[in-house]
């Protein structure tokens, strides 16, 4: 299996859009692939290219939308019970427990079997009441705080019903997900490797920050998620190869391309190969496709908000499958996401500088919140920072050691300082990407900047001295007061900058890991018809190519819950899938010489439930009339 492996100096001189783009070809089930050519915007009276056109997306029908030609080449034909496209985490997931509920399982995954990989750099599980977090003494917050957080931070576009489910069910799937895995779990997240195993969970952010407490935060974070390293592949062959023990028939460079219809219902699709196309022949069929980020049509026509991302994995596939067969993509805004890692000190609440000198937000926000902002911000006028994409400095100085303890806890954030003299004491973190620890000469070498005066920073950075030299007395007099009159910062992160050395870090535009936007599904997971609330028979979806899960933004309330809800939406979409294939009719039983019907076992509980349900019977038939 392939494997990239970035480390937090890497990915911070990369910048995110880099970083981003150098593990993008691992990041989900459906290998990338760039949406070709660009949408017509004549359809409805509009004239040039959708990508350069400025009109609503309601103004022209892009050519995507317009299904292909159904292939007449079939060089192969198969059958089965439940047929899942897309071999991502979602996808396994859904394959795993359609297998073991004993039914026919086809996995359709366009990526050769030489070079799959699921995920290159992602591992957070937001999973809720595992047993390794029970073993581990990590509790979370309740469900309800949790949740109206969410619903709160997406302007309650979520689905509270999966946030719900995500919630109860999620340990759970987890403990399924893995069972036969051969993994070390450490017991926090700075303890060192005990084992020489290549694989092991650590705990995110455990324990806690003494000196946090989510209910005083604008943005809480959650503690709980547990992480997967190096990545989620291990965690994911594992599932698959349970499908595959349990009778799944797995289909290398095999691409979904359409599906296949009766009536109103899905019985298939067929799959371009390298030899030719195939045509399976399905009673259920599982759509695990991923996002469509790597769009560029889509992404215009369905959120022109996030071109200036870069990134994304998928091509929307799986979407497009479902449209054409008569689901609907889920009302916007559809919510990218977009997590800013920031620069030596990751994320913290440091003074923040546009390249016009000026302070713009209030910087106690996490990372998702700060490439939003950043977005409003103006382009450096150096062409060089400007083609960067630089947006901001983040400038702290040399009491930095003393004040990260006080910054925010979660993903993102940086927050304990580890001495040279302790260093070998924390050997596993500080190997880590993006784990909240650090040493003075991590922070010396990631800094794009360090200086003795304020003259020397406004050279360094690029930002007009005298402008520079107002806001940072500015913000100095409002720390010394303790109460930041102009953006309302919390006091005990109000860090004054008079104590050389300077530092400054650039914040650019941050990458786009995935998009969030999907095809519209009820609670079962059936994709619904255009327009309606009426499942498509045959057709449901999971991970990244359903909708209802987030919209808006991707808070980063709970690390992982992407990841923990695909495993928990694939698996309930494998376990309705399964239980929507009709099972054989059972064999009729002999009569008895009085005519009556041999009764085989004993009454079924369910028949016993009260006196609302059915119950089983012996009848008797009547006797033939004599002449």
């Amino acid at each position: 299996m392939k494997e990239t492996k970035l480390s937090r100096r890497a990915f911070l001189g990369l910048g995110a859009t880099a970083a981003v783009a150098a593990g993008a070809a691992g990041l989900a089930g459906c290998a990338p692939q760039q949406g070709a050519g660009t949408a017509s915007a004549e359809g409805n009276g509009g004239s040039g290219s959708a990508a350069a056109s400025s009109v609503s997306p309601t103004n022209y029908t892009p050519d995507f939308l317009t299904p292909p030609e159904v292939p007449t080449d079939i060089k192969e034909e198969k059958d089965c019970d439940v047929l899942v496209i897309g071999m991502g985490l979602a996808g396994t997931a859904a394959a795993k427990e359609a297998a073991e509920a004993g039914k026919k399982v086809i996995v359709l995954e366009k990526q050769p079997e030489d070079s799959y990989s699921v995920i290159s750099m992602a591992g957070d599980f937001g999973v809720v009441g595992s047993q390794i977090q029970k073993d581990l003494g990590i509790e979370w917050a309740p469900k309800a705080d949790i949740m109206n957080e969410y619903v709160k931070e997406t302007g309650g576009r979520c689905d509270t019903w999966m946030m719900s489910y995500w919630y109860d069910h999620s340990g759970e799937d987890f403990d399924w997900f893995i069972e036969g895995a051969d993994y070390e779990v450490l017991k926090s997240t700075a303890a060192n490797r005990e084992t020489d195993k290549p694989n092991f969970i650590r705990p995110k952010c455990f324990p806690k920050l003494e000196t946090y407490d989510y209910k005083e935060e604008v943005y809480p974070y959650f503690h709980g998620t547990i992480t997967t390293n190096p990545n989620m592949q291990w965690a994911c062959e594992a599932a698959f190869n349970a499908a595959l023990a349990a009778g799944a028939e797995l289909i290398y460079e095999a691409e979904g391309e359409q599906l296949i219809k009766e009536g109103d219902a899905v019985v298939g699709a067929y799959a371009k190969t390298k030899d030719g196309y195939l045509k399976v022949n399905a009673k259920a069929t599982v759509l695990c496709c991923g996002d469509y980020g790597a769009n560029t049509e889509m992404r215009h026509y369905y959120a022109p908000w996030t071109e200036e991302f870069m990134g994304g994995v998928d091509d929307g596939r799986g979407q497009l499958m479902g449209i054409w067969a008569g689901g609907w993509m889920e009302l916007g805004p559809h919510a990218p996401m977009t997590h800013h890692m920031g620069g030596a000190l990751g994320v913290d609440s440091f003074l923040q500088l546009n390249m016009e000198g000026k302070r713009f937000m209030n910087e106690d926000v996490p990372g998702q919140n700060i490439a939003d902002e950043h977005t409003r911000q103006p382009v450096a006028k150096d062409p060089e920072l400007a083609k960067a994409g630089v947006k901001s400095w983040q400038i702290f100085d040399s009491k930095w050691p003393e004040q990260i303890i006080h910054m925010p806890d979660g993903h993102g954030y940086t927050t304990y300082f580890v001495p040279d003299d302790k260093i070998a004491e924390y050997e596993t973190v500080l190997s880590g990407f993006g784990l909240g620890y650090t040493t003075q000469a991590m922070v010396d070498e990631a800094a794009d900047v360090k200086c003795d005066t304020l003259e020397e920073l406004a050279e360094k950075t690029g930002l007009p001295y005298d402008t520079m030299k107002a806001e940072i007395e500015r913000y100095n007099e409002l720390c010394h007061n303790g109460l930041d009159e102009d953006f309302g910062k919390m006091s005990k992160r109000m860090f004054p900058v008079e104590n050389p050395p300077y530092y400054a870090c650039k914040f650019g535009n941050a990458g786009m890991l995935v998009m969030f936007g999907g095809l519209e599904c009820n609670h079962d997971l059936q994709v619904t018809k255009d327009g309606t609330n009426d499942p498509i028979p045959g057709l449901y979806v999971a991970g990244n190519t359903m909708g209802r899960r987030l919209q808006v933004d991707y808070p980063v309330v709970v690390a992982g819950i992407s990841l923990a809800t695909a495993l928990s939406f694939g698996r309930l979409a494998g376990k309705n899938a399964a239980a929507a294939v009709q099972a054989p009719p059972p064999a009729r039983r002999p009569l008895l010489p009085s005519g009556r019907l041999r009764h085989e076992g004993p009454l079924s509980p369910s028949c016993e439930r009260g006196p609302s349900s059915v119950r089983q019977r012996t009848y008797i038939m009547p006797a033939a009339k004599k002449a």
